[in-house]
């Protein structure tokens, strides 16, 4: 082999496992967010810094959002006391491989949301409607709020 062929045929396999090395290392890994600093964060701001709120807990997670403990490993939101405001945000970070089953659940506990909030007051209902709900990694969030858009940059920092 002549050298021009040596030297291309190098830098292709060194292209490649940078590549390879890229995928495995830079892309395999995982968002870790801090719950328990966003919950705080999230909790200053408005609405939930102006309103009474209730922290959702685990008996919430399964009254309300159908989730056992093996769906998940931990969450923190806040929702209103009284069913006068819709403003509510959840963040849960699911066990490994349930990723789909916490945001179809709670997928399902914002249609219901929507369902009453449509016979109701008409500017919750288009909070509801307006709601974001997405998965970062291992993480599933649902933010009703006026200050939704602001939430989720917090979430997606």
């Amino acid at each position: 082999m002549n050298k021009k062929v040596i030297i291309i045929t190098a830098v292709v396999v060194v292209v490649l496992i940078a590549i390879i090395l890229g995928v495995v290392f830079i892309g395999g890994q995982k968002k870790e967010l801090n719950l328990q600093e966003l919950n705080t964060a999230i909790s200053e701001m408005q609405p939930f810094n102006e309103m009474q709120t209730a922290e959702i807990d685990d008996s919430i997670l399964t009254s309300l959002y159908e989730m056992s403990e093996e769906d998940y490993e931990e969450a923190v939101g806040k929702m209103p006391m009284m069913n006068i405001q819709a403003s509510m945000y959840l963040i849960v970070k699911a066990k490994e491989g349930k990723v789909d089953t916490v945001k179809e659940k709670v997928e399902a506990y914002a249609t219901t949301q929507e369902e009453i909030w449509s016979r109701y007051l008409p500017e919750q209902y288009d909070l509801v409607q307006k709601r974001k709900l997405n998965v970062v990694g291992d993480y599933v969030y649902l933010i009703i709020a006026e200050t939704a858009d602001e939430i989720e940059a917090l979430i997606n920092k």
